[in-house]
C-alpha cells in the first residue's frame, strides 16, 4: 500500500491509522480554522479539511503529492461549535454544557488522490448522549487531564466513555477519524489497487 500523507497532527488520527495498518506520514499544516462566516458546523469541518489539504499541497512544490488526507472534527451543541478547550476552566464549562444532553460530532474528511485531481470531500455526523454529570465526576475527569487537546473536552476511547449513554453513528468519528467513510473514500479512489 502507498503511504498516505496525513494533513493533521492529531495523535488520535495517527493511532487509528496505525491500528488499521495504513502507512502514513503526518504533515500538520498551520492554518486558520475559524471560518467564522460559515454557520453550519458540518460545512465548516469540510472547508477546514479542504484547506488543510490545499496548505500541504503548497508544501510540496517540487513533487506531486499522492493520497493526501485532510480531516477536521468539531463538536456542536445547541447550534454552537465547541473547539478544543484552552484551559481547565474552559474544559469544565464544556463538560457542564454536555452533561445530560445530546451533542453532535461533525467530521470533514477529504482525500486528494494526486495533484491536479479533484478532492473527494465528505462529511460525517455522529450523535452522542452524555449522562448527567455530578460536580464530583466533572472534577475527577478534569484531574485526569484527558480533556486537554481534544474537541469537546473528552475522549470517548478513554475515561470519557464512562459518561456516554449512547451514540448514533460512527464511533471512530467521535475518536477523530470516521474509518467507515475513510475506507469508502479509499475504495472509490482505487487506493487498494495501487
Amino acid at each position: 500500500m502507498e503511504t498516505i500523507i496525513l494533513a493533521s497532527g492529531s495523535p488520535r488520527r495517527q493511532e487509528l491509522l496505525n491500528r488499521v495498518r495504513i502507512p502514513f506520514k503526518a504533515f500538520p499544516p498551520n492554518i486558520d480554522e475559524s471560518f467564522a462566516g460559515i454557520r453550519s458546523v458540518g460545512e465548516r469541518v469540510k472547508r477546514i479539511a479542504l484547506r488543510k489539504i490545499e496548505t500541504v499541497v503548497e508544501m510540496f512544490k517540487q513533487e506531486s503529492p499522492r493520497w493526501l488526507l485532510g480531516v477536521d472534527t468539531l463538536v456542536e451543541i445547541e447550534g454552537e461549535a465547541i473547539h478544543k478547550p484552552t484551559g481547565v476552566e474552559e474544559a469544565e464549562l464544556i463538560l457542564k454544557r454536555l452533561s445530560g444532553k445530546i451533542h453532535r460530532v461533525y467530521t470533514g474528511i477529504g482525500l486528494l488522490p494526486a495533484k491536479g485531481e479533484a478532492v473527494d470531500l465528505r462529511g460525517v455526523c455522529t450523535e452522542v448522549k452524555f449522562a448527567k454529570l455530578s460536580p464530583e465526576e466533572i472534577e475527577l475527569y478534569l484531574e485526569s487531564g484527558e480533556w486537554s487537546g481534544v474537541t469537546g473536552a473528552y475522549r470517548i476511547q478513554e475515561r470519557g466513555a464512562f459518561f456516554i449513554e449512547w451514540i448514533r453513528g460512527s464511533y471512530s468519528n467521535v475518536v477523530g477519524l470516521p474509518l467507515e467513510t475513510f475506507y469508502g473514500i479509499l475504495k472509490s479512489n482505487s487506493y487498494f489497487l495501487h
